[in-house]
């Protein structure tokens, strides 16, 4: 007796390279929020380094202004015993130190000055630690914000990788190929001249998830780089790196300009005759490509 099986082999999974593109697009977006999360946190972690140097810089004016005021105090409470309040005097808390203070200010009066300098002293101390307190938890914040990210990043581009991986193999090989032949002469000047020249020279180097270089480089990363070497120091995300240009429109492009996709997740470099010089996605390298799903562009200087 013959069996016969009931439908067919099932087709493999389809996509087409848009959908791949796509996919590597938002493994790429999902990357710049790490780029700016990054800037953050070395912001962060700057401003707590200035006020814990604050903060050891006032302790040191605060002890010096409380032994010399303890002291005083001290040599009065011989003089006019105060009783268990002189036990506050002796408090590390700046808050309950001026409590005690507080107490005994009638017979200091000939003291006034110095004890309202140690009263703005101890204020300032306490906004310093406030304040300091408020950074370390804004920290701790984005570095779990980064944990996440990159966590996203991990799955978007695991799934491009499946997306890839449906292709043909003639669309993989044409999906891989980076145009790194510039066949034109480019004309640009000054800083913009220098920095399509760095470029220029990166073309055929990887794309890499925040990449900055010397070697590899993620979008934004080739483009601070390039301007870098022309000594324009820009910010290290598309968003401030647009922020920090003179906008024009796409009509008015010139070599050296910088171009942006409309969302803010990828730039590059123009260079005339309708290209761009780019860091792509992983998987490609630093290309030439054309002007096309760039939307907006700015000027350096």
């Amino acid at each position: 007796m013959t069996v016969s099986l009931v439908g067919g082999a099932q087709a493999k999974p389809s996509t087409d390279v848009k959908e791949v593109k796509q996919a590597f697009h938002e493994a790429e977006a999902a990357s710049e929020q790490v780029n700016q999360l990054s800037v953050q946190i070395k912001q962060t972690n700057q401003e707590i380094s200035d006020l814990s140097g604050d903060i050891d810089h006032q302790m040191v004016d605060y002890q010096e202004q409380k032994d010399a005021l303890s002291s005083a105090i001290v040599q009065q409470h011989m003089d006019a015993p105060l009783g268990p309040t002189v036990n506050l005097l002796g408090s590390g808390d700046p808050d309950k130190f001026l409590d005690g203070l507080g107490a005994v200010q009638a017979l200091n009066s000939t003291r006034a000055d110095q004890l309202e300098k140690f009263g703005k002293t101890a204020k300032q101390l306490k906004n310093r630690r406030d304040q300091l307190e408020d950074r370390e938890t804004s920290l701790a914040a984005d570095k779990k914000d980064m944990a996440k990210e990159r966590d996203r990043i991990r799955a978007k581009f695991r799934e491009a990788k499946r997306k890839l991986a449906l292709l043909d193999a003639t669309q993989r090989a044409a999906f891989g190929n980076s145009d790194i032949n510039l066949d034109f002469e480019i004309s640009a000047s000054g800083r913009a001249a220098k920095a399509v020249k760095f470029a220029s020279a990166q073309l055929g180097d990887p794309y890499v998830y925040g990449g900055t270089g010397p070697n590899s480089w993620d979008c934004s990363g080739l483009v601070q780089g390039a301007f870098r070497a022309a000594g324009v120091s820009l910010p290290r995300v598309v968003g401030p790196q647009y922020g920090a240009t003179r906008h024009i429109s796409m009509s008015q492009l010139q070599p050296g300009d910088i171009v942006f996709y409309g969302d803010m997740s990828h730039d590059g470099i123009y260079i005339g005759h309708g290209k761009v010089i780019h860091a792509p996605h992983p998987g490609r390298s630093v290309e030439i490509t054309g002007v096309g799903g760039f939307s907006r562009a700015g000027r350096v200087g």
